[in-house]
């Protein structure tokens, strides 16, 4: 069993990781500033898409991971690997080995390799950075997912793309056996940045997949009662109706309860999910639409030089403001704009506020299919209906065959299923009751 000062130092290390991956986003930033103004060419592929189709071309150049690792359980690992000209693309990957598995992920790509060692300087800070084999890297990182996928764990969002700079897992690396969880059970160590209702969401989880009695919780007892009063939310739920805008016959929205715990990204997903949507695109939620001077948004994709409205407003990270900040009263409303191109604008409103506990989302209502991505915003959904409604429109067989529908297959404007959204719901936020 761990000590109250291991737990506290985990704690530490979590913050101080967690600050090290703000200063490396907003260093992102700022250099992509400054080779703009240098007049660099513009890459052909996105970062994120270079990543995906060829990071894993490159040489490995270095792995490292904090000296005390295999003490805390938590792995700060940085893997990088060097272009032809020099430069480096690099991840970084907080692996709780006890139970969630990727805690936080991140990226940098193409730095000048004194830039780089510039953040390794920041890094070494904070704590004992020691090479080690990628081999060993890629078992960490690995067995750490292996470990929390098993109770239900996901890796964080950022994995998506930070993924690519490691190995593919296959069966051509060779395997090292690291130690997970504590005599092979889950042990969730609260973090200093987690709310009462994420840390209600993770007990919950273990209580269903582990059992009660199977598991471990560990935390900092002095500082569970310093919490902000807002983080004391776990007994609130938020009940909200969410409507696509200028979209009738029919119209298209749902109602859904959330925990008032919840962050802004975490209302996004559960949007994109009883929606239908494939979060394919940017979003953002904002007081009044367009032109707010309140945006939340997810940051890691935005630069601060990129929008100039920015400069008479705030840019918040969704990931970081929960929903108990801004909703306050019933018959509050709020706007979500999906895919800045087709401009899908939802009007949200918080119908009820109920003092009940919920750990996660749930569809309770709805009306009316989600329209198809990229079909030209409200006008082009139109045009799209009128078409999917005549089979002898001219255009009929081209669009079905765009949608990728089978043959006999048709698509229903009015198709809402209930149970469906909600067994979707179930397993990407890691509940999977019957509902």
């Amino acid at each position: 069993m761990k000590t109250k000062s291991e737990t506290a130092k985990f704690q530490n290390l979590v913050c101080l990781i967690n600050l090290l991956i703000s200063y490396i986003h907003n260093k992102n930033r700022s250099l992509k500033m400054t080779k703009k103004n240098k007049g660099k060419v513009i890459q052909m592929l996105s970062p994120e898409n270079y990543i995906r189709q060829k990071a894993r071309t490159l040489p490995i150049y270095e792995c490292r991971i904090n000296d005390d690792w295999e003490e805390t359980s938590l792995g700060n690992l940085i893997v990088a690997r060097k272009h032809t000209n020099g430069n480096i693309t690099a991840g970084m990957y907080l692996v709780d080995l006890k139970c969630l598995g990727i805690k936080t992920a991140t990226f940098w790509f193409n730095i000048y390799e004194n830039e780089y060692l510039e953040i390794l300087d920041k890094a070494s800070q904070s704590m004992e950075l020691i090479k080690i084999s990628y081999t060993l890297a890629h078992n960490i990182v690995y067995s750490g997912i292996e470990f929390a996928e098993e109770y239900g764990f996901k890796p964080h969002k950022d994995f998506n793309v930070a993924q690519f700079i490691l190995d593919e897992d296959t069966e051509d690396i060779e395997l090292i056996d690291v130690e997970c969880g504590i005599n092979g059970k889950p042990a969730y160590i609260r973090g200093p940045l987690d709310t009462d209702t994420k840390a209600a969401q993770v007990i919950a989880q273990l209580e269903k997949v582990a059992g009660p009695g199977n598991y471990t919780l560990i935390e900092n007892l002095e500082d569970w009662d310093e919490l902000d009063d807002d983080d004391q939310n776990s007994d609130v739920t938020f009940q909200f109706k969410i409507q696509l805008n200028n979209i009738k016959n029919p119209p298209v929205w749902r109602g859904i309860k959330v925990p008032a715990g919840f962050t802004f990204y975490d209302l996004h997903e559960t949007i994109q999910l009883t929606f239908g949507w494939t979060n394919s695109h940017l979003f953002q939620f904002s007081p009044l639409g367009v032109g707010s001077s309140l945006v939340i948004t997810d940051t890691q994709y935005h630069d601060d030089d990129d929008d100039d409205d920015d400069e008479q407003g705030r840019r918040l990270d969704a990931d970081s403001v929960l929903l108990s900040e801004i909703f306050k009263t019933e018959k509050q409303h709020f706007s979500y704009i999906y895919d800045f191109g087709d401009s899908w604008e939802h009007k949200i409103t918080l119908e009820k506020i109920i003092e009940e506990p919920s750990y996660f989302p749930e569809c309770t209502a709805g009306k009316g299919k989600c329209p198809p991505e990229n079909c030209g915003g409200i006008w082009g959904f139109e045009n799209f209906k009128k078409i999917m409604a005549d089979k002898k429109h001219p255009e009929y067989k081209e669009t079905a065959k765009w949608l990728g529908l089978k043959r006999n297959e048709t698509w229903n404007p009015d198709e809402f299923d209930l149970v469906e959204i909600n067994r979707i719901i179930s397993e990407e936020f890691g509940e999977d009751d019957d509902w």
